[in-house]
């Protein structure tokens, strides 16, 4: 099969500039478009419909036919015959919730098909050659479909990386290596295309003022490019600074040219949160009002921003963007479909051979017999006095698909309707476009208690100024305790300090873990910083160890789902919207309801971090005192109905959890399951677990809403029931329907109509 990816594109600088002749700067970021060979039906000699089969030929869009004209012309050229055929197209990473973001889908789009017919007549998408040919091809059929542009936006695609262009020159730029960038979405997008066509109007009737724009945008763009060519962290960042600022001069001239607003308020004080933390930013593209990217010297400061622009302004920042992406290339498998149609009703080698696909694996990847096995042995080694071991059933979820990505998700939980419930749930939101969803950095807090002792001479009050004023040589002493942690681009971050009472303060050091849950480095952590601690204040250390609140470390996520989707044979979807949203009102309105709120959210989010070898116990700890933060027990998650009607549901769930270390690698099944995860950062684990929690409330709250909670619950009960009655195979579904009939679905009932079947079936 032939797969091929494309990233998309950000202006850093010379957007509109470049237009009139100006250098311009542009950066690939990591969000791609797809294209691959639609796959056959079915599975040579097993009889099974390929899971992958389903997505659909791409959509015949203008920028798509140029593409596939363009490069059939150019086959022809070479003597090659034409592809005849159409790719299968995914760009959904460009439209998270239904939303497009500015990152140049159609280019990325042009590229990849672009390419994958090169591919298909054996040229090499990584080639260099191939890579200027296949640039030159799809910036003519851009052209030709869109009538115009700078062509930015398909070099980004095609190479990658960071690039300078002016006209038709393309070249590479090294990226400073102490470059750090973050893109944020502003929430208030705009048509590039109308945008630039009032600009041009009022370039008509104001030429001077609009020359004196264009100049001052290109000599941003100087500036910029002057920056990023400085290997000099403070020369470089000083350019860039200065770069930003004469950006804003120049498109406030444009602003005022056309009478129209490019820089949103969100834009403006995200800017002004930048500078006031010694950063800068500005808003990205000719679009305005949608991508926002802001320039650092470290991953650190840009962490400090997201955290503060998400709690002030509730922008977000753009999780897949972080770094220069790689252009167009090969890729080993296809975007991942978590569609499977009738999972449930496959055997279970079966189900197993198709989520093995889906998630890119080989077909015996899943099978019990292809990991070492976990028995008594393993499990003397991970606890005391081991007797035994307690299997637990792992589902997986289906219909997931988060921030414009499908995912399968891996459940372990032990109670029926968990796994359907979530994947349900899931499903409608789905035709909402999905989860969007991001995470604060992985900061974790070292708790540090310092009591005042007989012979201290210092009032609490007096020790917290004392020791912030001491904070940069505190984080120091944190980083010395960890220097792999530095390494991998973690390390303390923040100090707090806080004053319990007039004999005991608190400090905080904040810690960013990476990719490990960090229970173990934090606790260190908080012992090495006693002793300078007790030296520098006189009072006393005495508990050193991490909190579970990990309130710095949650994940965000939101989802929006059309009432169409939610309806069902006896109940309408404006109905169902607006009985949801008195369920959520309820919640927010009572503890006691709350509380059960909670727990269906955490039915998903402990199957998920069980699954995965995480430490469920820790999450449920963070959740609940999350939940009471503001001194009342509240709703993690709430629901309202928005301007179009459709339902709307956020939330926002500390998600302390890793991907190394503990159980996540020593036992088999977590490991398979971040496989079949596509192997997650931290971050992006605590993103699926988020979901899978909304998801977990929607169905909950749907089914209290309307039919009510046991009608669903009591099918797969029964089942469970009848499996208990020692029900065997086919006798299972036979067994559960007689108990929902006969109303009593208890055991003693089970095994007494289990009896009376198998009597019927006896010769």
């Amino acid at each position: 099969m032939t797969i091929i990816s494309a990233p998309g594109k950000a202006f850093l600088f010379g957007e509109y500039a470049v237009l009139e002749g100006h250098r311009g700067v542009v950066a690939a970021v990591d969000v791609r478009a797809f294209a691959w060979d639609v796959v056959a039906l079915n599975d040579p000699g097993s009889g099974e419909e390929d899971p992958r089969h389903g997505w659909p030929e791409c959509d015949p869009t203008a920028e798509v036919l140029a593409a596939i004209s363009a490069a059939n012309q150019w086959l022809a050229e070479q003597g090659d015959a034409p592809v005849t055929s159409r790719p299968a197209l995914d760009s959904r990473r460009f439209a998270p919730g239904l939303r497009k973001l500015g990152f140049g889908s159609s280019a990325a789009v042009t590229v990849a098909t672009v390419a994958w017919m090169l591919a298909a007549r054996g040229y090499s998408a990584t080639d260099d050659l191939t890579r200027r040919h296949v640039h030159r091809i799809a910036r003519e059929a851009h052209r030709r479909a869109q009538g115009g542009g700078s062509g930015g936006d398909i070099a980004a695609s095609t190479f990658g990386g960071l690039l300078s262009i002016s006209g038709a020159e393309v070249r590479p730029l090294p990226s400073p290596p102490w470059l750090h960038m973050a893109f944020f979405d502003a929430g208030a997008p705009a048509s590039t295309r109308s945008l630039l066509s009032e600009v041009q109007r009022g370039a008509a009737a104001r030429p001077e003022a609009y020359a004196a724009a264009i100049e001052a945008l290109g000599a941003a763009a100087n500036l910029g490019h002057q920056g990023l060519n400085t290997a000099d962290a403070t020369r470089g960042f000083t350019a860039v600074r200065d770069a930003c600022r004469t950006h804003g001069d120049g498109l406030a001239q444009l602003e005022a040219l056309a009478n129209l607003e490019i820089c949103t308020p969100n834009i403006r004080r995200v800017m002004e949160l930048a500078s006031s933390l010694g950063l800068c930013a500005k808003p990205s593209g000719a679009g305005g009002g949608d991508i926002l990217v802001a320039f650092a010297t470290s991953r650190a400061a840009l962490d400090k921003l997201s955290r503060r622009v998400w709690s002030e302004l509730m922008v977000r920042p753009i999780s897949d963007t972080e770094g220069l992406a790689e252009g167009v290339r090969a890729e080993d498998k296809s975007p991942v479909s978590s569609r499977i149609s009738g999972l449930y009703r496959r055997p279970v080698r079966s189900r197993q051979r198709a989520v093995a696909r889906m998630a890119g694996l080989d077909d015996e990847a899943l099978r019990p017999e292809a990991h070492e096995p976990f028995g008594l042995e393993q499990a003397e080694h991970m606890i005391e006095n081991v007797i035994g071991l307690m299997p637990l059933p792992v589902g997986v979820a289906t219909n997931f698909t988060i921030n414009g990505k499908d995912v399968l998700v891996p459940m372990c939980v032990e109670e029926a309707s968990v796994v359907a419930a979530a994947s349900n749930a899931a499903k409608m939101i789905r035709d909402g476009g999905g989860f969007i969803a991001h995470s604060d950095p992985p900061w974790m807090i070292a708790q540090i208690q310092l009591v005042c002792g007989p012979t201290a001479t210092a009032t609490a009050e007096e020790v917290q100024a004392k020791v912030l004023a001491h904070e940069a040589e505190l984080l120091k002493i944190a980083d010395e305790a960890h220097p792999r942690l530095i390494a991998r681009g973690g390390g303390a971050r923040a100090l707090q300090v806080r004053v319990l009472a007039s004999d005991t303060v608190v400090v905080h050091l904040l810690v960013d873990c990476q990719d490990a849950m960090g229970a173990n480095l934090i606790n260190t952590v908080a012992e090495v910083a006693a002793a300078p601690l007790e030296a520098l204040t006189g009072w006393t250390p005495c508990l050193r160890i991490l909190s579970n609140l990990s309130d710095a470390r949650a994940s965000h996520v939101s989802a929006r789902i059309p009432p169409s989707a939610l309806a069902s044979r006896d109940w309408s979807g404006e109905i169902v919207v607006d009985r949801i949203v008195e369920a959520s009102r309820f919640a927010e309105l009572d503890p006691y309801r709350a509380t059960t709120h909670n727990k269906g959210i955490m039915n998903g989010v402990d199957a998920v971090v069980l699954a995965t070898g995480n430490d469920w116990r820790a999450m449920e700890a963070s959740a609940h005192a999350y939940a009471v933060r503001g001194g009342r027990y509240r709703p993690l998650a709430t629901w309202t109905r928005d301007s179009r009607g459709w339902l709307s549901g956020t939330m926002s769930l500390p998600t302390a959890i890793g991907v190394v270390g503990g159980a996540t690698r020593s036992h088999p099944a977590a490991r398979a399951a971040l496989q079949v995860l596509g192997t997650p950062h931290a971050k992006q684990l605590g993103l699926v677990i988020a979901c899978v929690g909304l998801a977990s409330n929607l169905a909950a709250l749907r089914a209290l809403a309307t039919e009510g909670i046991q009608r669903g619950h009591m099918g797969l009960h029964a089942r469970s029931i009848a499996a208990a009655a020692g029900a065997r195979g086919d006798e299972v579904p036979r067994l559960a329907r007689k108990l929902i009939d006969s109303g009593e679905i208890k055991l003693e009932r089970a095994r007494a109509l289990l009896a009376t079947i198998r009597a019927s079936l006896a010769p």
